[in-house]
């Protein structure tokens, strides 16, 4: 078999460019076109970006050209910006004075060499205006409020902690796998439940497909806490099914709050400015969400520290309180005792007394009896041994019951300190009340709406007098 024959690529090319310069060396086109996709290297005064053509029933896009322009052609650009007051960017309908190109490495493309200042607006953004209007106009829970709108979704409120999460993009997008690396490895150890909902996130004509993704998150009846649309960077053409009116429709009304990461750098779609959040990428969106979440932690942390802080402050003045109400208690006891001993020394000293004049008494009984005895021997002995055992035992019985009714009297007292006590008194049920910090045992100086302090055996309450009855104090129904 023969070799086929070949050539190399770059003959190829040189065939192609050298077609192409004979047959439009010198020849210049003006060309009705959209700007997307714009960029400017400010440093080399070069512009670059799309020439693109919608299709006149649609957004479809039906021609694009790579264009650029520097030199003459930039400086007739920035003509244009000085007289139109409008800056050449994207979504521009401009008609251009252009020269066709053609580059080994870089393909086919134009230069812009003149730009007719009498377009501005370009067809891209007169249908984004008017998609606009039209949401405003046909649903009333759109309106517009400034250069923004107001929607029934961007009127939701976040929940104080964002976890569970739907997200819509493409099952390729780099964008959304970004998202989710940064919603998994956050440094703060957070742990979120994401539910991906693929779909094709670009041209018009999948519309349905993505509003079908969104009716589907709803009919699962999942209460997730957000839905986010993610996509990933691309042309400016490749974001027009976020301008789509039935997609702006269904975000602006959708009833849990949206957050868009869409991923184009310089312009803001219909269904950012319908959505509850919009952020430029699919990483920002996850840093949203974070430093949401961060947000009500740091609020927790402070308010445990506020709680911790105020504990200590209340702990530490009624510590003193109970401190300086101990050693009343104290004080009070070590009264009553001394007291106390004082009336059982003296009660002592007259047992003491008492029995010595009693002793005194029997003594000289027994003296007189024993020279009764001394008479009668027998009979006054046995006689006088029972008087005196009589007597003996009278001594001691009388000195006994008096110790025991002075031992019952002494407990008595004692029982009396226990139960004066305020610890004792608030356990039957009763309360102190305090006013300004001071307790107080008349409602005389206190009115209705005046603040007063309740402490019960277990706790301290704080009220506001509500109503003032006077009490003779003698009812016993309470």
């Amino acid at each position: 078999m023969e070799p086929q024959q070949y050539i190399r690529l770059s003959v190829l090319n040189d065939m192609i460019h050298d077609t192409i310069s004979s047959r439009f060396e010198g020849q210049r086109f003006w060309v009705l076109a959209d700007i997307t996709n714009h960029s400017y290297k400010a440093d080399k005064k070069i512009h670059y970006f799309e020439l693109v053509e919608k299709a006149q029933n649609g957004n479809t896009i039906t021609a694009k050209m790579l264009g650029k322009s520097w030199g003459g052609g930039a400086g007739r650009i920035e003509e244009f910006e000085k007289n139109t007051g409008q800056a050449f960017t994207n979504n521009l309908h401009v008609l251009v004075q252009v020269s066709v190109d053609y580059h080994p490495l870089y393909g086919l493309s134009v230069s812009v060499l003149d730009i007719d200042s009498n377009f501005m607006l370009g067809i891209l953004e007169q249908q984004r205006n008017a998609t606009l209007e039209r949401l405003v106009k046909e649903n009333d829970y759109i309106q517009k409020v400034g250069d923004g709108y107001l929607t029934f979704n961007n009127r939701l409120k976040l929940p104080a902690v964002i976890q569970r999460v739907a997200v819509i993009s493409s099952s390729s997008s780099a964008g959304n796998e970004d998202f989710r690396h940064t919603m998994l490895h956050n440094d703060f150890g957070y742990v979120f439940q994401i539910d991906d909902y693929y779909t094709v996130v670009q041209g018009d004509n999948n519309a349905k497909l993505f509003l079908n993704k969104l009716i589907e998150i709803y009919n699962t009846g999942i209460p997730y806490d957000a839905v986010v649309i993610n996509r990933g960077g691309g042309s400016q053409s490749d974001f027009l099914i976020f301008d789509n009116y039935n997609i702006g429709r269904a975000v602006a009304k959708f009833p849990i709050p949206v957050i868009t990461g869409i991923g184009h750098q310089k312009n803001v779609s219909i269904a950012d400015l319908m959505a509850h959040t919009h952020t430029k990428t699919p990483t920002k969106a996850a840093e949203f969400i974070i430093a949401h979440n961060r947000s009500f932690e740091l609020g927790i942390l402070a308010l445990q520290q506020n709680i911790v802080i105020k504990s200590q402050q209340v702990f530490h003045a009624h510590y003193k309180e109970l401190n300086e109400l101990k050693n009343a208690i104290s004080r009070n006891a070590r009264e009553l005792i001394q007291l106390h001993g004082e009336e059982l020394t003296r009660t002592n000293h007259q047992i003491t007394s008492s029995s010595r004049e009693v002793l005194y008494t029997h003594q000289k009984n027994l003296i007189l009896a024993a020279q009764q005895l001394a008479q009668s021997p027998r009979m006054l002995f046995q006689q006088q041994k029972n008087d005196f055992w009589n007597i003996k035992n009278s001594i001691q019985n009388a000195a006994s019951d008096y110790l025991r009714h002075e031992k019952l009297t002494l407990e008595y007292h004692q029982k009396s300190i226990r139960m004066m006590s305020p610890q004792n008194i608030l356990r039957k049920g009763y309360a102190i009340v305090k006013v300004h910090d001071k307790i107080i045992s008349s409602a005389e100086n206190i009115e209705a709406g005046h603040e007063i302090e309740l402490i019960l055996k277990d706790a301290k309450l704080k009220s506001i007098v509500k109503e003032k009855i006077q009490y003779n104090g003698r009812e016993t129904d309470l």
